[in-house]
């Protein structure tokens, strides 16, 4: 970049070189190959200059580093009483009345997975992971068995379950919680 004039002035952009010019307009200058093999040069802007309040969406924010507690227990323990209250009070309240659909059960699960998980982390259980896993299917005088595997440890993680059913349907919503140290 070009020295400041005398009196302290910075030079005007026409006073730089071009390469310059555009770096200090447009961002840093990159070239790639295409297939062809020859190189193609772009530019990449991700600075507003009109609006100096924009930010740089390649600058982040600095990460705050915590010291380790090395708390291996926690201070209120994840509540299968309460987390079946709420996953309960989910499916009941989206449930009561629908009909089997598979499109619209489909969109529901994913519905329902966010309601009660969302739910559950507001009961403000620090430190716990919160995996939430709702199943939901036509109700035709079937069985169904659901099945799943983890590896914990018994005096933290914990789960709870709630299964749910209508004329048409039912719903099985599984909510583990996993301490996490």
């Amino acid at each position: 970049m070009a020295a400041p004039k005398e009196g302290g002035q910075k030079p005007s952009l026409d006073a730089l070189a071009p390469d310059t010019r555009r770096s200090l307009l447009f961002g840093p200058r990159a070239s790639t190959k295409n297939l062809t093999g020859s190189r193609q040069s772009f530019t990449r802007s991700t600075l507003n200059m009109f609006n100096p309040a924009a930010k740089d969406s390649t600058v982040q924010a600095p990460r705050i580093l915590y010291e380790p507690t090395y708390k291996m227990k926690p201070d209120v323990k994840f509540s299968p009483a309460k987390v079946e209250a709420v996953a309960k009070q989910a499916l009941e309240e989206n449930l009561k009345d629908m009909k089997y659909s598979r499109e619209t059960c489909r969109q529901m699960t994913f519905t329902l997975t966010e309601l009660i998980r969302n739910r559950v982390k507001e009961l403000n259980y620090e430190r716990y992971k919160i995996v939430c896993i709702v199943n939901i299917g036509s109700f035709q005088d079937q069985a169904m068995k659901v099945v799943s595997r983890c590896l914990w440890d018994p005096e933290t993680d914990t789960f709870a379950s709630v299964s749910f059913r209508n004329k048409t349907l039912y719903a099985t919503a599984i909510v583990y919680g996993v301490y996490w140290e």
